[in-house]
């Protein structure tokens, strides 16, 4: 497993075990059943559920069903409130957070941008954005842009977290990695 892929599932709180994996996709799977019954399967409710069990796949490492489920959550989000809507950038990060882990880099890339470029009304989801950018450029060594867009994803988190949240820690310490990262390679 590549660094970017552990420090996602980290960012995700994916630190849960293989049993809890399973029960959190079986269950977010029942809520998309239940979701479809009851609203239809092209409704937003159905849509943010399967956006949960995006995540719930990317969280056990199945990148390919989380990307699935993602792209499904965003065709019915964009289809009923159009391509820039804020509801889109939770399904856009799980997107985008499961191309890094398979290190396509510009995939995840050009989906955190789009992320980040719907706008800062998507609160803590905008932060991830931002985060996630900084992972794309952090996983193709490009240092610089990694620190450039970590340092934005910490400044969004530290203003609508609470201190001492988990995800302000994990975006601090991967700008301190990036910086020891960096230092290490001037000296070179």
């Amino acid at each position: 497993m590549t660094w970017v892929r552990a420090f996602l599932l980290l960012a995700a709180g994916a630190l849960i075990g293989q049993a809890a994996c399973r029960d959190d996709i079986a269950t977010a799977r029942e809520a998309v059943r239940q979701a479809t019954a009851d609203q239809g399967e092209d409704h937003p409710v159905t849509a943010f559920m399967l956006r949960n069990l995006a995540l719930a796949f990317e969280e056990s490492g199945y990148h390919n069903y989380a990307e699935h489920y993602a792209q499904r959550s965003l065709a019915i989000l964009e289809a009923r409130f159009g391509p820039e809507d804020v509801s889109l950038v939770p399904a856009l990060n799980v997107l985008a957070e499961a191309y890094i882990s398979e290190a396509r880099y510009g995939d995840g890339r050009r989906i955190a941008m789009r992320a980040v470029g719907i706008g800062a009304e998507a609160g803590p989801h905008y932060a991830t954005a931002l985060h996630n950018l900084a992972a794309s450029f952090h996983g193709e060594g490009e240092l610089q842009e990694a620190a450039e867009f970590y340092r934005r994803a910490l400044a969004a988190r530290e203003a609508v977290l609470p201190a001492g949240h988990p995800h302000i820690r994990i975006t601090r310490s991967a700008l301190a990695r990036v910086q020891r990262a960096g230092s290490l390679s001037a000296r070179r």
